[in-house]
């Protein structure tokens, strides 16, 4: 399928205004470089409402030029119409994780939908971590998580997207709808691979045999890149102990030498957040040779 299909333009709804809430339309642009000292900060940034950008850290000292970017929220989760478009841009030989402050509450939706684009290009040399928290699908909501990623010679992204119902009312209520796209792409802006999910929440209640079995959350991981060893990864992905009443973690190569995908079934949010957190370190660990300190939130 045509790249520019899979990520057309959905007409903006209008029930939220008619609720008399304010649409939101968000947007970040973010562009990391490195220095003189292969030191990655973050040359240009633009935040609108609702995102706000923390400040550069450094936290692994094998790696001391990766930088480290939370990005937070003010909003206090995703509502009804909201639309959010993120751009990460790396530039030569510019290393960055990025990650959010916290999972994302999807909160009930009774007329429209929230969606949410992300454009990464990563330039000759360069790699990025894009591990955002997962979405929490609260009833009635629906979501739509479209990811673009362009790759200019040998560099590489992880990207995740992940997701877990939950109702706090405590009566087993569920999410209308859940859409993930992920596209890679070489420079030339050709496709490579395209993932894409859709599941109905009347399909995922119960944790349906055939469809979900036991579980109740779930997670991409994306290793994209046109230029390292498959074997070393799937190595150490084989590698990642855990019962498989916790998760379950399949992997498989990626059209036309794009990458690797990793998919996670998990009981439950706990059990997907450690079964994505060991597949990380293990791509880490086969790409650079260390393990990631981990992360304090």
């Amino acid at each position: 399928m045509p790249a520019e299909r899979a990520f057309r333009v959905v007409p903006e709804i209008t029930a939220s205004a008619r609720w008399g809430r304010r649409l939101v339309s968000g947007r970040l642009d973010l562009e990391f470089a490195a220095d003189a000292d292969a030191r990655t900060y973050l040359r240009r940034q633009y935040a609108r409402y609702p995102f706000h950008v923390c400040r550069v850290q450094f936290q692994d000292p094998d790696i001391p030029g990766l930088g480290t970017l939370y990005l937070q929220s003010c909003s206090g989760g995703l509502y009804e119409d909201d639309r959010l478009d993120v751009t990460l841009a790396m530039r030569e030989h510019a290393e960055a994780h990025v990650s959010t402050q916290a999972a994302t509450v999807v909160h009930s939706m009774p007329m429209g939908s929230a969606e949410q684009r992300v454009r990464i290009q990563c330039e000759t040399r360069s790699y990025l971590e894009y591990l955002p928290d997962p979405q929490i699908l609260f009833p009635g909501s629906s979501c739509r998580s479209a990811i673009s990623i362009r790759l200019c010679g040998n560099a590489v992204a992880l990207v995740s997207d992940s997701f877990l119902q939950h109702d706090p009312a405590g009566k087993d209520g569920t999410f209308s709808a859940y859409v993930s796209e992920i596209l890679i792409e070489n420079a030339a802006g050709e496709a490579l691979a395209l993932d894409r999910l859709k599941i109905d929440g009347r399909s995922f209640q119960g944790c349906r045999p055939g469809i979900s079995g036991s579980f109740a959350a779930q997670g991409t991981l994306i290793i994209a890149s046109t230029d390292f060893s498959r074997r070393g990864i799937s190595d150490e992905i084989q590698k990642i102990g855990i019962d498989y009443s916790e998760a379950a973690i399949g992997s498989s190569q990626l059209p036309k030498s794009a990458g690797m995908l990793v998919r996670v079934l998990a009981a439950d949010g706990a059990a997907l957040k450690r079964a994505m957190h060991r597949i990380w370190c293990a791509a880490r660990f086969a790409l650079k040779g260390s393990l990631p300190v981990e992360r304090r939130k």
